[in-house]
């Protein structure tokens, strides 16, 4: 029995309860200047007019007038008004607002005020449970505390986080920049702003593209991810993201970073990059290689970093690089271990044990200073333990060392050289037909070479020269080489890919090529005649001291320790073996 009279209690306080909950849930009418029905009410309504206030929960509705159904919705019309919390307004020419979804619907002149920025627009739905309104027609948000004005087809407004999410033709303008977007979300408390999608952001001096980002107004720093480029200045910084320091105007690209100069027309890839907005300085590392178009050839650069800036007196780009600095160009390669590169002069200096190839020279020295004139070798300065060696053929190498030199180029090829202290040279003469004469070494502190395709023509002698010719039957069999003589072909990037990879594998193969071919060509008579004298040994061995210095079209020197032979006596010796070579060719 007392069972049964507890079950009884406990259904009457359910239902009671239930009635309380439902009543709560209702529209409840707090004031109406006139309240009724006629004819013109639809069914199941209420009319209320002039000055015409409501209530849900803890929203107040303010009208001119509506209708009042009775399944708990509201049709309003003029001045439509709701407060939520005091921290939210919302406002519209009409609204038709169902309490038990709880969905209100506003139409024409609709105006949403968080206190912190104000929306406007024609159509918004806004849900009272989740406190997430939206516009569908285009709207237009204004943002008090920084000025912001931002336009866009769609949009969402969550209320508890004060968070606005605009989708399509998204436009944003604030007094220093503009952005462009698809698809944006922005917090007027945190001030930041998030984008997704192709995304441009319009400065007075720069333009910024991404595809995916942030921008913390308040602090002034932005993160721009996914194909993020800034134009700024002529110079342009692009990688997959870059953190940027809008007050300090300092850019961070990280992995495919690219830095362009349009004025100087030159492209640095990387992995690493800082950018100096300001200053227009910039530091590329990692994988870093530079391009730069020189009339029509690109010349190609690797290094561990490379620095990029203003000199301020000249008002010009400087290029240096650190650490194991390499470049190819078609016409010249080159290695040091740093470079500093003018590019209004077209001048590159290298340091600290730089090499440089053109055609078959290759060329050392302490330091090394390049002009160019229409993106080719123009002039060249090597400072310091000056070399020169020029590959004669499969064996001997042509080779002019001095303390300094002055080398000149012309249609990209070395046509001259100035050696100043301790000059010397070793080169081998040739016949009108190409028969190797012998080899000839000079020294002499200070002449002029002439060379033509990596051969020497004509040495000029202004101090003191000596000269000695030793002849094809007497000289080494691999030739002769100076003091500090390095063949370093083995470093000589032959392409560009050879940068990338950190190897000189193409030009290798080539050379190698090469000897194996000289190795099985048939011996010429000259050989043959120097291993049978070998191998006999029953001809006499003209002595050091008769061997001739020739030179075709040269000066001829005396030897300081006994004179030179004289022409007579040359053409004596040329014409004996000619006819040496001739007996041996009968049958």
């Amino acid at each position: 029995m007392r069972l049964a009279y507890a079950i009884v209690l406990l259904f009457c306080f359910s239902f009671l309860q239930l009635r309380s909950q439902s009543k709560q849930e209702e529209i409840e009418l707090l004031h109406a200047d006139k309240f009724g029905v006629n004819k013109y009410t639809p069914k199941g309504a209420n009319k209320l007019k002039g000055s015409v206030r409501l209530q849900h929960q803890n929203a107040l509705m303010f009208c001119d007038s509506a209708l009042l159904f009775d399944n708990n919705s509201v049709k309003a019309e003029g001045n439509v008004r709701i407060v939520e919390s005091d921290s939210l307004t919302l406002v519209g020419d009409s609204l038709f607002y169902d309490g038990n979804t709880k969905i209100a619907k506003f139409r024409s002149n609709v105006i949403i005020d968080n206190g912190s920025s104000v929306l406007k627009t024609d159509y918004l739905d806004y849900d009272r449970s989740t406190g997430i309104g939206a516009y569908y027609s285009g709207g237009e948000i204004d943002s008090k505390q920084e000025g912001i004005h931002l336009t866009s087809e769609r949009g969402y407004y969550f209320t508890e986080s004060k968070v606005f999410h605009y989708k399509t033709d998204v436009v944003m303008t604030h007094p220093d920049y503009t952005i462009y977007t698809d698809t944006m979300h922005y917090s007027s408390d945190l001030e930041k702003t998030w984008f997704y999608g192709p995304t441009h952001i319009e400065f007075e001096d720069r333009d910024i593209f991404c595809e995916y980002g942030w921008f913390d107004q308040l602090a002034d720093r932005a993160n721009f991810i996914r194909n993020a480029k800034i134009l700024s200045s002529g110079q342009i910084l692009k990688g997959d993201t870059i953190d940027y320091d809008q007050k300090a105007q300092i850019g961070i690209s990280k992995c495919n970073v690219v830095v362009i100069d349009t004025s100087q027309k030159f492209e640095v890839n990387g992995d690493y990059a800082i950018y100096y907005e300001a200053d227009s300085v910039s530091f590329v590392s990692e994988n870093m290689i530079m391009k730069q178009d020189m009339n029509g050839d690109t010349f190609f650069l690797v290094a561990d970093t490379l620095h990029s800036f203003i000199d301020s007196c000249r008002h010009e780009r400087i290029i240096k690089t650190y650490h194991n600095t390499r470049f190819f160009k078609e016409d010249m390669q080159g290695q040091c271990d740093s470079l500093v590169y003018l590019t209004a002069d077209s001048i590159i200096h290298m340091f600290h044990d730089p090499i440089l190839w053109s055609d078959n020279n290759q060329i050392t020295a302490d330091s090394i200073q390049l002009t160019m004139a229409n993106g080719t070798m123009d002039k060249m300065y090597m400072n310091q333990t000056a070399f020169i060696i020029a590959h004669e053929d499969s064996i001997f190498y042509n080779q002019i060392k001095g303390i300094n030199m002055i080398g000149y180029f012309k249609d990209a090829e070395l046509s001259k050289v100035d050696v100043f202290g301790n000059g010397q040279t070793v080169y081998y003469p040739r016949e009108e037909d190409q028969t190797l004469i012998g080899v000839n070494e000079t020294k002499c502190s200070n002449m002029t070479i002439k060379i033509d395709s990596s051969a020497i023509k004509k040495i000029s002698f202004y101090d003191r020269p000596t000269a000695k010719l030793t002849p094809t039957d007497e000289m080494p069999a691999t030739g002769l080489q100076l003091d500090g003589f390095n063949w370093r072909i083995n470093e000589r990037p032959g392409s560009v890919y050879d940068l990338l990879l950190g190897t000189s594998t193409p030009q290798v193969e080539k050379v190698a090529k090469v000897q194996k071919q000289v190795e099985l060509l048939p011996k010429t008579e000259i050989e043959e005649e120097v291993e049978e004298s070998s191998e006999s040994n029953n001809q006499e061995a003209e002595t050091t001291d008769n061997k001739k210095q020739i030179i075709d079209d040269n000066v001829i020197n005396p030897q300081e320790e006994k004179p030179a032979k004289t022409e007579e006596e040359i053409k004596e010796l040329k014409e004996k073996k000619s006819s040496k070579l001739k007996s041996k060719a009968k049958p």
